[in-house]
């Protein structure tokens, strides 16, 4: 299985680019979640697309299609809640994990009703963001496609 990092150095081998978009309106968050990311072992290269807003976050999500999502619950203008709700109007199988420092475990529980596929608590342990990220990429892998048979 080839490896890659985000950074372009590539081991030999095929390999996809999957796009993991960090929400957070926090900019410490977002750079210490594009760091664990950018340093991750994955056999894809990983792209890290930010938004500090819900707002700026719907707009990647329709511009950019990411194949994850990690997403702060917690935000002004538009919360995290409300923003995984517009975001699965959109596309209900992309994967959001959510992240709050909030003690809140109803609003975590709402929004794992409300599809999340995972909680995060803040602070987060970096190899547990690793985990989560590389198994909801794998789960969403799309198998690789049949070469055509040959016309008889």
């Amino acid at each position: 299985m080839a490896r890659a990092r985000v950074d372009g150095r590539v081991a030999a081998g095929p390999m996809a680019t999957r796009r993991v978009l960090i929400v957070d309106d926090e900019a410490e968050v977002r750079s210490a979640l594009a760091d664990i990311l950018r340093a991750m072992r994955y056999e894809d290269t990983l792209e890290v697309v930010e938004a500090s807003d819900g707002q700026e976050g719907l707009n990647a999500v329709l511009a950019r299609r990411p194949d994850m999502i990690l997403l702060d619950l917690q935000m002004p203008r538009v919360s995290g809640l409300a923003l995984l709700k517009q975001i699965h109007e959109v596309d209900r199988r992309l994967p959001i994990v959510v992240i709050t420092a909030t003690r809140d475990t109803k609003m975590a529980a709402e929004a794992l009703g409300e599809g999340a596929v995972a909680y995060l608590p803040k602070p987060f342990d970096p190899r547990h963001v690793e985990m989560l990220v590389a198994t909801y990429l794998d789960a969403t892998k799309r198998p690789p496609e049949k070469p055509a048979d040959p016309p008889r």
